[in-house]
């Protein structure tokens, strides 16, 4: 009688288990959406990365099974000069592609952000670089720079050079050539990203800005840069974490040469794991930079948060 009364005093209470039941079921759902890219995650990225600090602990050569020496490889790498130069040629790249890349891709932006002639038919071209594949974007600049089959030296030939610099054999040139090809791959995938936040800028503010004075400077410096800032922000940590990935393009043009000068951080984890068969202080070596890249994506968020609020 009670549990009746009570029921009858509050008719919500019937539909209480019926709510429970609905809300679960949409629970499930939304689960099981989340299902697939959860166990993409899980197979292909968390696993790899347990397994990878796991075997940073022991020394592992292939066909041999791996022999638990704890510490060594890393004690390994505070020695090895390689891997620092490295580190130090990885930052160089890092610095001057992403300085080049983005400077070129806020430029064209605002160029493309104004109405002049023609501007539609390069819209068409200036996404190429990105969807073009690095070990064909770097054969093409091999063709360009060789030393013996290179078009600009026969250009210069032609032009009565007699001994044209060796572009690709130099460490000067050769990690400028890098620098280059990364800058000009990331302004074409820059672009769009910067293209889309100019386009959100209220025009009031540039209006205001002419009336009072302003110039074409003025109003990029003031209005422009603080605007897209955030964008700017997450294009310069996507900038890093892309430049500590290089490897295809070293690969083809100087294959970490000339004196180690070209010699970025995954290309001497590359060597060690693969081509001399050092696997565990190659998982060791690739441990070391996950904490870096780590840090940069939280310093994104961070940042990214920051300018929101």
């Amino acid at each position: 009688m009670k549990a009746e009364s009570v029921t009858q005093h509050n008719p919500s209470l019937k539909h209480k288990p019926r709510k429970e039941f609905h809300k679960l079921k949409d629970y499930t759902s939304s689960y099981l959406f989340v299902l697939p890219a959860l166990t993409f995650l899980t197979v292909f990225s968390i696993i790899p990365i347990i397994y990878l600090i796991w075997l940073s602990f022991y020394s592992y050569s292939l066909p041999t099974p791996p022999e638990f020496t704890g510490l060594s490889n890393y004690t390994q790498m505070l020695k090895d000069k390689l891997f620092i130069k490295s580190i130090g040629n990885t930052l160089v790249y890092t610095a001057g592609s992403m300085v080049i890349g983005l400077s070129g891709a806020i430029a064209v932006a605002v160029l493309l952000n104004r109405k002049l002639k023609g501007i539609r038919l390069f819209k068409v071209f200036y996404f190429l670089p990105t969807i073009t594949s690095e070990v064909i974007t770097a054969m093409i600049f091999l063709w360009v720079f060789d030393n013996n089959l290179g078009i600009l030296n026969y250009i210069l030939k032609v032009a009565g050079v007699e001994n044209p610099p060796a572009w690709l054999l130099q460490p000067g040139t050769a990690m400028l050539i890098l620098i280059l090809i990364g800058a000009w791959r990331g302004t074409a995938y820059n672009i769009p990203i910067f293209l889309a936040a100019l386009q959100a800028v209220p025009q009031s503010l540039y209006e205001a800005a002419r009336i009072d004075g302003a110039n074409a400077w003025k109003q990029f410096w003031h209005i422009t840069l603080p605007s897209i800032m955030h964008i700017l922000v997450y294009c310069m940590v996507m900038s890093v974490i892309g430049s500590f990935q290089v490897v295809a393009v070293v690969d083809i043009l100087t294959n970490g040469g000339p004196m180690d000068s070209t010699m970025v951080a995954i290309k001497h984890i590359w060597q060690q794991a693969f081509e001399f068969n050092y696997v565990g202080y190659g998982a060791a070596l690739s441990f070391v930079l996950f904490p870096f890249l780590l840090f940069v994506t939280w310093l994104q968020l961070k940042l990214s948060s920051g300018k929101e609020k």
